[in-house]
Formats: C-alpha cells, sequence, structure tokens
C-alpha cells in the first residue's frame, strides 16, 4: 500500500496524544514510555519489553532491550518522525535494529527517516527489488532506504542481550513476507500477513497467493504456542491489532472460504465485477473492504488462481 492509497482507506490510526491510562500506569516498563508522553500516534504495550505503535501506516513493533531499541516497521516518514523522537529522548540507547516485514510503501517509506540512525536495516532477501521497483512507478527511487541485512528463510537478531528471531515461510501477501519472534516476551510481529476484520490488500505482482497464504499462517500456527501474542498489520481499529493464535486460524480459513465463495460464484455466472460491488464472504461478515480497488484486486487475484 502507498501513502496516497493508505491515507485514503480511513483505516482509523488517530492522531493525537492516546495514551491508554494502564499504559501510564506501568512502571515496570523501561524509560520509553516517559518520553514518549506528547506523542502524535499511540503506544501501546503488548507484553514484557514489547510495544506497538500506531498511526498512520502498518503497525510499528518496538523493542526496548536494557541499551537499545529494535524497531518492527517504519510506516510513512512524517508519521514515524514522533516515534523516533521520543526514543531519541531515551539517554544512551540508539535504535540498533529497523526491520521491515515487507516491502510496501506504508511499511518501507519511513526507512528514509531512520537513515542516520542505523546502519542494520533487516529483510527477506526479496524485499529491496520489489521495493525499488515500487519506488520507480511512483518516481520516488531518491526517498528510499534499503535492508542491508537481508535473509532468505530465518535471521536471529541480537540486541541488548534479547533475541529477535526473523521467518520467511514463503509468499503470502508478498513475495517478501517476514515475521519477527520477539523471543524473551512471546511476541510476534506478523506484518501484513494479518489483516483484522478487512479484507487484505492482495496484488498478485507483488506476490499474493492464497493457498501459499494460508501455507504461511499454518506454518506460524505450527511454530508458536498458545500464550504467543501478535502484532498485526493493519485492523479498522486499534485495540485490534493485537491477538493470539485464533486470530491466525481465522484469518487461514477466510482466505479458503473466500477461494471457495469466489470460485463457487463465478461458476454460478457471476462476474468479478458483480462480486467487487459487495464482497461479503459468507461466516466473514465482519470482514470489510477499505476500498473498492482493493476489493477488486482481491476477488480478481483469487479468481486468476483458481
Amino acid at each position: 500500500m502507498n501513502r496516497k492509497e493508505f491515507l485514503t482507506t480511513s483505516l482509523g490510526a488517530t492522531l493525537g496524544v492516546a495514551f491508554l491510562p494502564q499504559l501510564l500506569a506501568c512502571t515496570s516498563q523501561r524509560n520509553i514510555y516517559n518520553a514518549l508522553l506528547p506523542l502524535k500516534g499511540e503506544v501501546s504495550k503488548i507484553r514484557g519489553n514489547v510495544s506497538s505503535f500506531t498511526n498512520r501506516g502498518g503497525t510499528v513493533g518496538l523493542l526496548e532491550t536494557k541499551d537499545s531499541f529494535v524497531v518492527i516497521d517504519a510506516q510513512f516518514p512524517d508519521f514515524i518522525q514522533p516515534l523516533i523522537d521520543s526514543i531519541s529522548q531515551v539517554k544512551g540507547k540508539p535504535i540498533e535494529f529497523l526491520c521491515n516485514t515487507h516491502h510496501h510503501g506504508d511499511h518501507t517509506a519511513g526507512n528514509f527517516a531512520f537513515k542516520n540512525l542505523t546502519q542494520k536495516i533487516v529483510a527477506q532477501k526479496n524485499v529491496p527489488e520489489l521495493q525499488k521497483n515500487a519506488a520507480e512507478l511512483a518516481k520516488n527511487v531518491d526517498k528510499q532506504v534499503y535492508a542491508n541485512i537481508l535473509f532468505e528463510d530465518q535471521y536471529l537478531i541480537k540486541s541488548g542481550g534479547e533475541r529477535v528471531t526473523a521467518y520467511h515461510f514463503g509468499a503470502g501477501h508478498t513475495f517478501g513476507d517476514a515475521m519477527y519472534h520477539f523471543e524473551k516476551d512471546n511476541v510476534v510481529h506478523m506484518g501484513d500477513l494479518m489483516f483484522i476484520n478487512m479484507i487484505p490488500v492482495y496484488r498478485v505482482k507483488d506476490g499474493s497467493n492464497f493457498r501459499s497464504w494460508i501455507s504461511v499462517l499454518e506454518k506460524a500456527i505450527s511454530t508458536f504456542d498458545k500464550d504467543t501474542l501478535f502484532i498485526f498489520g493493519h485492523a479498522p481499529d486499534k485495540n485490534l491489532t493485537k491477538g493470539n493464535l485464533e486470530n491466525l486460524t481465522e484469518m487461514r480459513n477466510f482466505l479458503e472460504a473466500s477461494a471457495d465463495y469466489i470460485k463457487k460464484s463465478l461458476a454460478e455466472g457471476k462476474t468479478t465485477e458483480q462480486l467487487t460491488e459487495n464482497l461479503v464472504i459468507p461466516k466473514f461478515e465482519n470482514r470489510k473492504a477499505m476500498n473498492k480497488d482493493f476489493t477488486k484486486t482481491f476477488v480478481e487475484g483469487i479468481a486468476s488462481q483458481l
């Protein structure tokens, strides 16, 4: 999703100071919460030293170790800047790693804001080329900063005595999807492999494939456990960007049901245009379309892969 597309979808992330009362009361967390007190956007504690940041763009994951920060995804430069400014107030704790879950602009455009803050940017090996191709189409190549630590299937990040393991279980949402497991606190950032209560962004040219997406989610379900908490890329309500294995199962089942419904509807003589006009997947009525264009690419993409 590029910046223009994202801003027109009204995903519900609200600008302004928006701390939860229980977050302000948490004294066990490190200095980041005090530093984030006048902030545009919202930081929410997930568990232990892991938090999420929501503003405009994909949900950001944040690990504060004893002497550093690890940031997952970067939104857009102007929307990630409040978080960067707040982190800078925590003395003696630099941002050691920035990690991207995939190449879409609402997750990587903000890399530009980190260019003088860290030289360690992690992503799956397909991400830089996909990001460059998208930037060439958008004519903003000069505003790109690319990952320089690339991995194929798995990569271990060590920072401040903590471990974050990156996994690529195959293409799902894109050819370069990665999830990041904060091992000590047992939290996984899923990026845009997870959309909650929404029709997901689906672009075949970027790697979207419902069969492999289902497989990726099944691998994640078998890799992590019932105590694992997950950070999700997008939800219509910022309070829904955290969840558990049940959410992964629901997303997996939704993709399967969508393919079945689209196949059945086409066999009955309906067109992709008719399906796009008012797409409702039976038993998944909670999932709403962000906009008609995204629904169109979802329907046409799945139809092309049946």
